[in-house]
């Protein structure tokens, strides 16, 4: 059978062969990559023995001669004992763990002897970790039925003599590992190679420092030309922030190789950003898989750019930092002031991780590892003697206990309002910023803050960005993401207003709204991207044929609003607003968990805001608490600006003294036709026929609604008047709810129409009309039906027109009247589309 032409390296950490069980699981992903690719396989020391070998040269150092025999001791015993779990016939790998251990022993004795363990002898020390790990996998392949042979780095990667931070030598690595690999690949076997070391050009074993075995994967894949590189490691790829300080934090699924390097150099584990350099010039693709579970979440790194529904891909952060700054006005146009700066601390072999500096010149900040301040302050007040003493530079001093955090994503380029929404998040976080960095690329922004509010910091950004949650593949900044609740008249309406004119209204704010997700009482339908409008339409036409949204093509059942939002919200929606048009009893606790996952609420569902006063008090304080919006216009005045006229009043200094209206057009449409002579049975008929009352009559004809907008418009004033919905009086007994149609009207006629017919009677013989009022002033909510004078404000309205009057300190002789229609599908979908507009407008 022909050999697959196509390549793979693969790299395990030392997580992923840390044990017999773990070796044997990095076998069998091995015996798979090699059903379709021809692998190489690079290894790290098994987990735990790098630092094993660590501690045994600071026993050395300190002479500890029975501590280093009992470490290395250690060590053999725990390879002999993973090669004791596999069959090692004839390849006589015990012969060579023993021989690599005792050259351990040997090394570690002259070193006692000599008093040190020279970098040159370290090297080569700490890089039989990986020469004894290679040796295992081998023979745990050998054992799948893979042809494998275990190789030593160092007998051909060619580096320079840095050691413990060596770097391979461009050329001449490259030849020299493609000429000894390929004949292994050409025979169809598997080189498992050492990761983290190579060869001095004295032929000395050097180490290549940290992300040293990655490097090597990346190395060795640039120099076969390998068609992909896969890191095995113990977490599902690269994630959007350490998960010990953000839990929720997610697989990114894609980043291109400079975000993965600065993520590297800001904190993340996984990948180090030299790693990323062998493999950008070839575009060699990078997965970074998790060996503890394959199948799960995995990152791709290569040259394309994916910027995803948000522009920021990720939050790192590194700790132990110090700032250092440099002030003095005689800086100030001077050419070489940073290059003098930059030289001192390069002398001293002090790495800068972060630089700010002001417009005016006059002012130099840096990062520096906090282990180096000091040094580094000395080495620049020594640069800068003559400066200091002149008054040319003013200040030299550092601060301490500072952390980095970087928000990072290729997206970020040219895309307005990132770093605004940045610098918001930790305001609200009052989390204070001592120094900001961005390059012109806008990659990163970069940021010191105290490493106490580190953890804070990075929380904050990540979930402003909402990189907790699951990507859409879309870019957002130009969206209004909505939830709607409620699918019957108001709602299907809604969705025709959102497409003409709606949509061209939220233009001027430069966003598009847009439906990803319906509900009903039996379920929902969510589609992340937007629902189609073909698709919307025909829920629409199931829907108005009574149809149930859980039982249709993609509908999901749920148990109620809090399901829905906590589905819709694992997805990045942009701007998401939960619009409530239903009449559900249970949309407070959606509410709640709309505002605890960063979502605003737009509600024309009385219910939450109308009930129990502790409850609408502690979901109002947990909405400010989490910076969320709830706009309730339509509550009270359905198309009518009531609650935005009481707002202005309130927001201008005024204070409302009373205020009091027919609140309900479903009643002002009956109390007209009783007034023209007809009967109350039938004028509930008409009503229900053109849409006007609630899906159940009695609803309004109780008063229930009616009390209800008077609660809420009273809590909204301020009045307040007790924990409990005020009861109002009624045009027919609450009792009657729940009848089905025909019985309630028969009920109607029964017992209502002539007691009806009698007070309206009555109020005329006494030159008055009848209306149906609420009351609302200070300890007071009064509803029920009021004879008035025909020619007031209240006796004039007709139809379905409500009317509120405001009377306050400012408008006390001539109060303020707001009025208009106030009941039916339409004028209710306009108000709420006006919330949504007032949501786009603040959220823009």
């Amino acid at each position: 059978m022909a050999r697959p032409a196509r390549i793979e390296v693969h790299k395990f950490g030392g997580t992923s062969v840390g044990d017999a069980a773990r070796i044997r699981a990095a076998a069998g992903l091995v015996l798979e990559a090699s059903r379709s690719s021809r692998v190489v396989v690079v290894a790290s020391a098994l987990g735990g023995v790098t630092d094993t070998f660590d501690r045994v040269v600071a026993a050395v150092h300190d002479g500890a001669g029975d501590e280093t025999r009992r470490l290395l001791d250690e060590v053999r015993r725990r390879h002999l004992d993973v090669l004791g779990t596999f069959d090692a016939g004839g390849h006589g790998a015990r012969d060579e763990l023993a021989a690599l251990c005792d050259e351990l022993d040997a090394l570690v004795r002259a070193a006692l002897h000599l008093g040190e363990l020279t970098r040159r002898s370290r090297d080569r020390f700490i890089a039989t970790g990986e020469k004894l790990s290679v040796r295992l996998l081998a023979q745990a392949l050998e054992q799948c039925g893979l042809a494998a042979t275990a190789v030593d780095a160092d007998g051909f990667l060619e580096t320079d003599g840095r050691f413990g931070a060596a770097s391979p030598l461009p050329g001449p690595a490259d030849a020299a590992a493609a000429a000894f690999l390929r004949p292994h690949l050409q025979r169809g076997a598997v080189p498992v190679v050492t990761g983290f070391c190579g060869r001095a050009p004295d032929g000395a074993t050097t180490t290549l420092g940290r992300g040293g075995s990655d490097l090597s994967a990346t190395w060795l894949a640039a120099a076969l030309r390998a068609d992909e590189v896969v890191i095995w490691t113990d977490v599902n790829g690269v994630l959007s922030a350490d998960p010990r300080v953000v839990p929720e934090a997610r697989t990114i699924r894609h980043l291109n190789y400079r975000e993965a390097a600065e993520l590297s150099y800001y904190g993340a584990k996984v990948l180090h950003q030299r790693s990323m350099i062998p493999v950008v010039g070839p575009r060699i693709p990078v997965r970074i898989k998790n060996s503890f579970d394959p199948g799960g979440g995995e990152t791709l790194v290569d040259g394309k750019h994916t910027p995803g529904s948000h522009p920021v891909k990720a939050i790192s952060a590194v700790r132990a930092q110090a700032l250092l700054t440099i002030e003095g006005k005689g800086m100030a146009g001077v050419p070489g002031v940073a290059a003098r700066v930059f030289r001192a601390l390069a002398d001293e072999g002090i790495s800068v991780t972060m630089i700010s500096q002001s417009s005016s010149e006059s002012s130099i900040c840096l990062a520096v590892p906090d282990a180096d301040a000091a040094e580094a302050e000395t080495a620049l007040k020594r640069e800068f003697r003559l400066d200091l003493s002149r008054g040319d530079v003013e200040e030299i001093g550092s601060l301490g206990g500072t952390a980095l955090v970087a928000a990072v994503g290729l997206g970020m380029a040219h895309v307005p309002g990132i770093a605004a929404r940045v610098f918001g998040a930790l305001s609200r976080r009052r989390v204070n910023v001592r120094a900001i960095a961005q390059g012109s690329s806008e990659l990163n922004i970069s940021l010191a803050v105290d490493q106490a509010e580190v953890e804070k910091a990075v929380a904050a950004i990540h979930h402003e960005f909402g990189l907790h949650r699951l990507d859409t593949g879309e870019e957002e900044h130009s969206r209004l993401d909505l939830m709607l609740l409620g699918f019957g008249g108001i709602g299907r309406r809604l969705a025709e207003l959102l497409r003409e004119p709606g949509a061209r209204a939220f233009a001027r704010f430069g966003l598009t709204p847009r439906i990803v997700a319906v509900a009903d009482s039996s379920g929902f339908v969510l589609r992340p991207q937007g629902i189609p409008a073909a698709e919307l339409e025909q829920l629409a036409r199931d829907k108005a044929a009574g149809k149930r949204l859980a039982d249709l093509d993609g509908g999901t059942s749920a148990s109620g609003p809090v399901e829905l939002v906590r589905r819709a919200l694992e997805y990045r929606l942009a701007r998401p607003v939960l619009v409530d048009v239903s009449d559900a009893d249970d949309s407070a606790a959606g509410f709640a968990e709309a505002f605890r996952l960063g979502c605003d609420v737009v509600t024309a569902n009385k219910k939450p805001l109308a009930g129990d006063l502790d409850d609408y008090r502690s979901l109002i304080a947990r909405a400010r608490e989490l910076g969320r919006l709830v706009k309730a216009e339509a509550t009270v005045g359905a198309g009518l600006p009531v609650v935005d006229t009481l707002e202005m009043l309130l927001a201008t200094g005024d204070r409302l003294v009373r205020c009091e209206g027919c609140l309900s057009g479903t009643l002002a449409f009956l109390m007209t036709r009783l007034e023209e002579g007809e009967r109350f049975s039938r004028a509930v008929a008409e009503a229900a026929r053109l849409g006007y009352t609630e899906p159940d009559p009695v609803t309004d004809l109780s008063g229930l609604d009616v009390a209800r907008k008077a609660t809420i418009l009273g809590r909204m004033a301020g009045f307040a008047p007790g924990a409990n919905p005020v009861a109002p009086e009624g045009l027919v007994d609450a009792a009657l709810a729940g009848l089905p149609a025909a019985e309630l009207l028969r009920r109607l006629e029964q017992e209502v129409d002539e007691p009806m017919a009698r007070r309206v009677r009555e109020a005329a013989s006494a030159g008055r009309v009848l209306r149906y009022v609420a009351s609302v002033e200070p300890g007071a909510i009064r509803v029920g039906p009021r004879a008035v004078a025909p020619d007031s404000p209240l006796g004039s309205l007709r139809g379905t027109d409500n009317m509120i009057i405001f009377e306050s300190e400012r408008y006390a002789s001539r109060p303020l009247v707001v009025s208009g229609p106030g009941a039916g599908v339409d004028v209710t979908a306009m108000g709420v589309l006006g919330d949504i507009l007032r949501v786009a407008a603040e959220r823009r």
